[in-house]
């Protein structure tokens, strides 16, 4: 969806509390590429429902790749205080709707899935056969079987990621294959968490 539909669906929402979320896109998208411009018009419509503008420092969007903003410090603080059961059904859903979104088409993409995980919850620890089990965890009734996971999935991961990556957060990658979905994938959790508080 384009940034003015977005807007637009925002000013017309009614509320605030509905038109935060078409905000809470474009800001995530503004802070992933660099684009402070977008701010303005966010803060605009912020000022439309009487809501105190957001402020950010000088360096927003300088590195769209450093886990550095509020919002993914504060999601990744609610997901740790997670019981486990709530972690499973959080990460389920979010794979869902990235499913349903038509983003996650191919068995490879569990890479993407995978290096989110690893990387935002767990600071890089996870281990492959751990994901693994985590995932034999979900309820994943709407996903295909020709999109499930088993053991020969992780196996292809380091196919993928150059040597020299491997160890790197997904976001300091400078080859990340599957940047795109990463980020996707880290939208719509930050977005899930962030919406049930």
């Amino acid at each position: 969806m384009k940034k003015g539909q977005l807007l637009n669906m925002a000013l017309k929402a009614g509320s605030y509390a509905f038109a935060e979320h078409y905000l809470f896109a474009l800001l995530v998208d503004a802070f992933q590429n660099g684009r402070r411009e977008v701010l303005k018009e966010i803060n605009e419509v912020r000022q439309h429902y009487h809501v105190d503008p957001i402020s950010l420092s000088d360096d927003f969007g300088n590195d769209g790749n450093e886990q550095d903003s509020a919002a993914d410090k504060e999601a990744v603080k609610l997901f740790s205080k997670m019981p486990h059961e709530k972690k499973i059904e959080t990460l389920t859903y979010c794979l869902l709707k990235l499913y349903d979104e038509h983003q996650f088409t191919q068995t490879r993409h569990w890479l993407a899935i995978y290096l989110v995980v690893r990387d935002r919850f767990y600071n890089g620890s996870l281990k492959q056969t751990a994901f693994l089990k985590l995932v034999s965890e979900m309820a994943l009734g709407d996903l295909p079987e020709a999109l499930r996971m088993d053991k020969n999935t992780t196996k292809n991961f380091g196919r993928e990621i150059c040597d020299d990556e491997r160890e790197k957060a997904y976001y300091l990658m400078k080859h990340n294959p599957q940047a795109d979905l990463c980020d996707a994938f880290w939208g719509i959790i930050k977005e899930t968490i962030l919406t049930q508080k």
